[in-house]
């Protein structure tokens, strides 16, 4: 083998060996930044955790307080009745008067069941939000799902108001009891 010969391999053996550590710490330089990416998400969890942990008398609290208050439903017709009852009753006392009354049907979720009744009203603006006010009082559970709020078209002094309200209960129902087996069955 000549010398030229030589050289040429040795130069081919250096460039193999410089691009393979090219490649091979590219691979590397990937890993670490996963293991970082990896190392900052992990960090990000346990301070969530810290701070869970940090709340968790507050929402153990939240928790008692909204099992003792929430109220349960004795069935789907009465708490939609009582709901619209309600809704009825406050609008008089602030001098509302309803032009449109709907049901909404009840709906049934994991953590509670939820009844609507929708209301189209007439009247003056600080009357609509004193009753507005009035019903979403943190312990009835009720909430505004819709709220179209337009002057009437006759008398500019007053005001259409359309609100959806519907009020959350427990998913424990009050008037049935499991307890006592059914005849011709069992618990």
């Amino acid at each position: 083998m000549k010398a030229s010969e030589r050289r040429l391999i040795a130069i081919l053996a250096v460039l193999a060996a410089v691009c393979g550590g090219a490649i091979l710490s590219q691979s590397l330089l990937r890993k670490q930044r996963e293991l970082e990416r990896r190392t900052q998400a992990l960090e990000l969890k346990q301070m969530e955790a810290t701070a869970m942990l940090a709340e968790a008398d507050l929402w153990k609290a939240r928790l008692e307080w909204m099992r003792s208050n929430q109220p349960a439903m004795t069935s789907d017709s009465q708490a939609t009745q009582a709901l619209l009852d309600e809704m009825l009753a406050a609008a008089a006392r602030h001098n509302l008067v309803v032009q449109k009354k709907s049901l909404h049907e009840a709906t049934h979720q994991s953590f509670y069941n939820e009844v609507g009744a929708t209301l189209v009203m007439e009247g003056d603006l600080p009357d609509f939000f004193r009753w507005l006010h009035g019903m979403l009082s943190p312990e009835s559970f009720r909430m505004v799902s819709l709220l179209k709020i337009a002057p009437d078209a006759q008398d500019k002094a007053k005001i259409t108001f359309t609100v959806r309200l519907n009020r959350r209960h427990s998913t424990a129902l009050t008037a049935v009891d499991d307890s006592q087996p059914k005849e011709g069955g069992s618990l």
